[in-house]
């Protein structure tokens, strides 16, 4: 009999640390689920508050335009190195580096990749090409920032 009561015992108290075991990595999941749910919405909302739009693109001479962006969005917009550009004839533009020296090219004028593109704030932006831009073509200049929110604009000189 005391030997029942023993096994009982042993049993119980074995029972009740694979339940706290089990507990403990429901738990530690959860967490983590929460993290990612978390990070996951921030994401969502950054992107719901950043939009920005193409208001005027220009020629500057037979290779360079430029182009006017507008902050549309609720909130301000940053990382602004981590932008991309692509521009040419609208079958075939392609990805323009920021700055490197050789065309094709952009660069802010009047901004740094430092600076926090406000709401409400247009910046501007000149596109050099290596090829001239004719008037016989449509163009496409198409801007996407850090989070993936684009906005593109087609245009055609005169």
């Amino acid at each position: 009999m005391a030997s029942g009561v023993i096994s009982e015992g042993v049993l119980i108290i074995a029972s009740v640390i694979i339940a706290g075991m089990i507990t403990g990595i429901v738990i530690s999941k959860v967490g983590t689920f929460e993290g990612i749910y978390t990070a996951t919405t921030e994401a969502q909302k950054e992107k719901m508050l950043s939009k920005f739009e193409i208001i005027h693109v220009s020629q500057i001479n037979s290779t360079s335009v430029n182009v006017w962006v507008k902050n549309t969005g609720l909130g301000p917009i940053t990382k602004l190195d981590m932008m991309d550009a692509y521009f040419g004839p609208i079958n075939a533009a392609g990805n323009v580096g920021y700055a490197i020296g050789t065309t094709p090219q952009w660069v802010f004028n009047g901004t740094t990749t430092s600076s926090v593109w406000s709401q409400g704030q247009t910046i501007q932006i000149a596109i050099q090409d290596s090829i001239a831009i004719t008037s016989s073509e449509s163009y496409l200049v198409q801007f996407v920032i850090s989070n993936g929110v684009s906005d593109e604009y087609v245009f055609s000189v005169s």
